[in-house]
C-alpha cells in the first residue's frame, strides 16, 4: 500500500531541499518528501500515517557487527560486568547454565573483562572445572579475541600444557608452564568457529532462520535497518539465506566473507536483502584483550606488543588477490603497528594517485595516531570504528595506552582528514545499541566518568550521521539507503524525540517506536505504522 507519512518532524540527513513536512512511501521506496501540501498532492488513495510528532530518521546502519554471533551467544550465560563482578558470580552462572545445556553441546559463557572483575585477573581453567566439571566449558572474554577453557574443553579441543604457542595465537600459563585455561586470538578464532559449526549443524533450517530472526529482532529494535556481519562463514550464509527464503531477514545484511572462506561463499547481491561483497581479514589482536598490535610493550597483562596476524609481504599478497578478484577487502586492525602493515598493503596495491574505488577499509582503527591517519586519507581508506567502545571499554583503553588514550578512536581528527568514518558496535563485544554509539560519539566518557580525548568529540548531526549516510557509504548503498530522499528505499527508525536536538546523555533513553524496511515494519512497540 502506499503510505502518506506526516505530523512528524523528519530527519532527512540528506542536502536541504526545503521544509520536509511529510513522507510518501510508494512501492517500498520514499516517492516524495517534502512540503506538506505537495506530498500530500502526490498522495492521492495513500493510507495516511500520523505520528503524533514523532521524529523520522534513516533506518540505522550498523557498519561492523557479527549478527550470527549476537544469535548464537544469547543463549550463553551472561558474565559480563557489573552483572558478574567477581569470579565466584561468573562460576555460579556457569554452573546454572549447565543444568540448561544440552547433552553433546559446550557450556558457554561470554561477555567478561578481566579488569573489570573485582579479582582484576582472568579466570582460570581451575575456576571453570569447579564451575562445571565434568564436561566442556568456554567462557569467552567480551572482545572475543580471548576465551577461557576448563580441563575437559581444552582436552577436546587438542590443547596440551607442553605445546608451544601456534602462529598468530597464544596461550596462558601458570608459574609451571601448564596452560592455564586463557587462550588468545588464532586458536580462539577456530574454537570459536569449530563450536558454532558444531551446532548450527545440530539444528534444522529453521532452527537455523530462528537463530538469525532472533538477532534480527534484537537489531531491530535498536532501529538497526542495515548491518554488516563482519564474520560470514558457508555455515552463517546458509543460516542467513534460508531466513531470507523464509521472510525472516528483519535487516539488510552486507556480508564480510572470513578470508579463508572467500571460494566457499558465492559472492554477490542475492537478493535485496542479503550482499556478499566483501573480504574479511584480522591484521591483529583486539584493544580489550591487549593483544592489539603495537609499537613499543603494554604496561598491563599479557604485557608484550600484541600479535600480528600477517607479515607485510603475506598481507600484500592477500589483498591484491581479493582486490583482482572484485571484493571489498576489509581488514581488521587496532594497534599502530598493524595499521601500518595495513596502509602499507593498501599503498601497494592501489594505483598511485587513482584512489580507492572498491572502498577498501579498515574495521576499528583504534590506534590510528595523527601520522597514520595522514597516511589513510591519502590513500582514500574508509574506516569503521565503533564510538560505543568508550563507555564500555575505554577505561580498559586508558590503562593500556596511558599516554595515547586520548589520541585513540580519534572520530573529529579522522573526518577532518577527510576520511569516511562509518559508525558500527562490534556487537556482541558490546551492545549493538546504536543510541550508545551516537551518546559516546559526542561525549567521549568512560562507565568511570573520564572524557578520552576532548577535542574528538563530534557534533549531533555528525554523530548521526556516523550510522546513517557514512555508513551507507562504507558499504556501497549511499544510493539507496542512508538518507531519507526520493527514489531510496523506505528504511526509516520512529523515534519518541529528536537526536539532534536531545542532550547526549539522554539519546539512549529515546525510544525506538518503529524500524520499517521497504516501508513495512519489521518492529513496532505501538500500532502507529500500519502492515506490521
Amino acid at each position: 500500500m502506499d503510505l502518506l507519512v506526516e505530523d512528524a518532524t523528519f530527519v532527512t540527513m540528506a542536502e536541504p531541499a526545503g521544509p520536509a513536512e511529510a513522507m510518501l512511501v510508494r512501492d517500498g521506496r520514499i516517492a516524495a518528501i517534502g512540503p506538506a501540501e505537495q506530498v500530500r498532492a502526490a498522495a492521492d488513495g495513500a493510507q495516511v500515517v500520523r505520528l503524533d510528532g514523532a521524529t523520522v530518521i534513516p533506518g540505522l546502519i550498523d557498519a561492523h557487527c557479527h549478527v550470527t554471533d549476537v544469535g548464537y551467544l544469547a543463549a550463553a550465560a551472561d558474565c559480563s560486568q557489573p552483572s558478574a563482578p567477581g569470579i565466584e558470580a561468573i562460576k555460579a552462572r556457569l554452573a546454572d547454565a549447565a543444568g540448561r545445556t544440552p547433552d553433546g553441546s559446550w557450556v558457554t559463557g561470554g561477555g567478561y573483562a578481566e579488569y573489570k572483575l573485582r579479582e582484576n585477573r582472568h579466570p582460570t581453567r581451575a575456576d571453570l572445572d569447579q564451575a562445571v566439571p565434568g564436561r566442556p566449558a568456554v567462557l569467552y572474554h567480551t572482545s572475543l579475541h580471548a576465551c577461557v577453557l576448563n580441563t575437559p574443553a581444552l582436552r577436546e579441543a587438542g590443547f596440551a600444557d607442553r605445546q608451544p604457542d601456534p602462529p598468530g595465537g597464544a596461550f596462558g600459563r601458570d608459574s609451571e608452564g601448564r596452560l592455564d585455561g586463557v587462550v588468545y586470538e588464532a586458536p580462539m578464532f577456530a574454537l570459536f568457529a569449530r563450536n558454532l559449526h558444531r551446532d548450527l549443524a545440530r539444528m534444522s533450517d529453521d532452527t537455523g532462520s530462528g537463530l538469525i530472526g532472533a538477532a534480527g529482532r534484537k537489531l531491530s529494535s535498536f532501529g538497526i535497518s542495515s548491518a554488516c556481519d563482519a564474520d560470514l562463514r558457508r555455515e552463517t550464509f546458509a543460516a542467513f539465506a534460508a531466513a531470507d527464503a523464509a521472510g525472516h531477514l528483519r535487516q539488510r545484511i552486507y556480508g564480510l566473507i572470513v578470508h579463508d572462506q572467500a571460494d566457499a561463499v558465492p559472492r554477490g547481491r542475492h537478493s535485496g536483502r542479503l550482499a556478499t561483497e566483501a573480504v574479511k581479514i584480522w591484521a591483529d589482536g583486539g584493544m580489550s584483550s591487549r593483544t592489539a598490535a603495537i609499537g613499543g610493550t603494554y604496561p598491563v597483562p599479557p604485557y608484550g606488543s600484541g600479535i600480528l596476524s600477517f607479515e607485510r609481504d603475506e598481507l600484500t599478497a592477500m589483498v591484491r588477490d581479493f582486490d583482482a578478484r572484485g571484493f571489498q577487502v576489509c581488514i581488521h586492525a587496532q594497534g599502530d603497528r598493524a595499521i601500518e602493515t595495513v596502509l602499507d598493503a593498501y599503498a601497494a596495491v592501489l594505483p598511485a594517485g587513482g584512489g580507492n574505488p572498491r572502498r577498501h577499509r579498515i574495521e576499528h582503527g583504534g590506534a590510528m595516531y595523527p601520522y597514520l591517519t595522514e597516511r589513510a586519507a591519502a590513500l582514500g581508506i574508509v574506516i569503521a570504528s565503533q564510538p560505543g567502545f568508550l563507555s564500555g571499554l575505554g577505561d580498559g583503553f586508558a590503562a593500556a595506552f596511558p599516554d595515547s588514550c586520548d589520541e585513540l578512536y580519534a572520530f573529529a581528527s579522522w573526518q577532518r582528514a577527510g576520511i569516511t568514518v562509518a559508525g558500527s558496535s562490534d556487537s556482541p563485544v558490546i551492545t549493538a545499541d546504536p543510541r550508545i554509539g551516537i551518546r559516546d560519539a559526542r561525549l567521549r566518557r568512560t562507565g568511570d566518568g573520564r572524557v578520552l580525548g576532548p577535542g574528538e568529540r563530534l557534533s549531533a548531526r555528525e554523530a548521526l550521521a556516523l550510522y546513517t549516510t557514512q555508513a551507507a557509504i562504507a558499504c556501497h548503498r549511499e544510493d539507496e539507503i542512508g538518507s531519507l530522499e526520493p527514489g531510496k528505499l523506505a528504511d526509516f527508525t520512529v523515534l519518541d524525540g529528536n537526536p539532534l536536538e536531545t542532550e547526549p546523555e539522554r539519546i539512549p533513553g529515546l525510544e525506538v517506536l518503529a524500524t520499517v524496511l521497504d516501508g513495512i515494519p519489521v518492529y513496532q512497540s505501538g500500532d502507529i505504522v500500519p502492515g506490521g
